[in-house]
């Protein structure tokens, strides 16, 4: 076997041995520490989409929370204001970063003001960061996905639903029916009416305590409404084209005579109040009906109270006709008698 040849040390104590090669493992390890440092500088490379008050811009940055971004970038943050993600977020790239700053907002709920500032996106956002519980029917004005905004004003309007069982009365109705003892456009109640009751479910609906809205759901009836029965006269009361106002109506006998001697027994043509006897002349009981009074008789017709008579007492009344024959077939008879105005 051949003796090695030692390794010789220049000068400074330098290594001269195999020369080449120890040069060639240095450049290697050289190139191997940039491309570490390279791929090490690569991986702490971020690009992240900035936006603070609403301007978006594309930054790079080696920092690695959202907190160094926004130092490095020198975006104060102050108090109220929202940041997304939050400020202890690790940093990746293509991530979005947002700052929005807090702003005045009002909002009105139960009976109360509250002055507050908030950084939330949308209407809803900020009353229930403001702590404000919404009921399910709760509404909000305007409406909850509505973009904040510096100045907006926001109500809550507490919204709610009852369902109630009352009891209310029934209006009776009125039957109408012909009655040929009174005049035409008169009338008279045969039966007075009597309301009904029913048994009423109604929904309603209230918003901050005030009802605006409702609607019957059901309605049941406990008592029928006794109808009202209204009877309308049926007699004509014009003649000559000309209708008769008719103050009062009375039921009584009448009986007929004629200015002769046949009909009174003496052959008188006046009566007790000197006025000439004929049609339409009638005898009455002066403390029921006054002398001097105008009438209307079913039957007979318009007339005067202008006679009286020994036989007429109370309700009774004596028409006069022209003639005997007239008288006679008259008879004696009920008769509504009306006292005209």
């Amino acid at each position: 076997m051949m003796d090695e040849k030692p390794a010789h040390l220049g000068r400074g104590g330098k290594f001269f041995g195999r020369g080449p090669r120890v040069r060639l493992a240095g450049l290697l390890l050289l190139v191997a520490f940039f491309s570490l440092l390279a791929v090490g500088y690569g991986w702490a490379f971020k690009e992240v989409t900035l936006s603070v008050d609403g301007r978006v811009q594309v930054v790079q940055t080696l920092k690695g929370d959202v907190k160094g971004l926004l130092e490095e970038k020198g975006v104060k943050v102050y108090a109220h204001d929202l940041v997304e993600p939050h400020l202890d977020t690790s940093l990746k790239s293509g991530m979005e970063v947002e700052v929005r700053r807090a702003m005045p907002v009002t909002i009105r709920v139960d009976g109360e003001t509250r002055n507050l500032v908030s950084a939330q996106k949308t209407v809803l956002k900020a009353v229930e960061e403001a702590g404000i519980i919404l009921g399910s029917l709760d509404r909000l004005l305007p409406l909850g996905p509505t973009p904040l905004t510096a100045g907006i004003e926001i109500d809550v309007i507490r919204v709610e639903e009852e369902i109630i069982t009352t009891e209310v009365a029934v209006p009776f109705q009125t039957r109408r029916t012909s009655d040929d003892s009174l005049p035409s456009g008169q009338s008279k109640v045969v039966r007075a009416g009597r309301e009904g009751l029913a048994r009423r479910v109604v929904w309603c609906l209230y918003e901050n305590g005030e009802k605006v809205a409702e609607e019957v759901l059901t309605e049941d009836i406990i008592v029928e409404p006794t109808p009202r029965v209204l009877a309308l006269g049926t007699i004509s009361t014009s003649r000559g084209g000309k209708d008769l106002r008719l103050k009062k109506m009375m039921k009584m006998e009448a009986t007929a005579y004629a200015p002769d001697s046949r009909s009174l027994g003496v052959n008188s043509k006046y009566t007790a109040t000197g006025v000439r006897a004929r049609r339409g002349i009638i005898a009455v009981d002066p403390r029921v009906i006054p002398l001097g009074t105008k009438l209307y008789v079913s039957g007979y017709g318009q007339g005067l109270a202008a006679d009286t008579g020994g036989a007429i007492k109370g309700n009774m009344v004596d028409l006069c006709f022209d003639t005997y024959e007239e008288a006679v077939r008259f008879g004696r008879r009920q008769v509504e008698v009306y006292i005209l105005d």
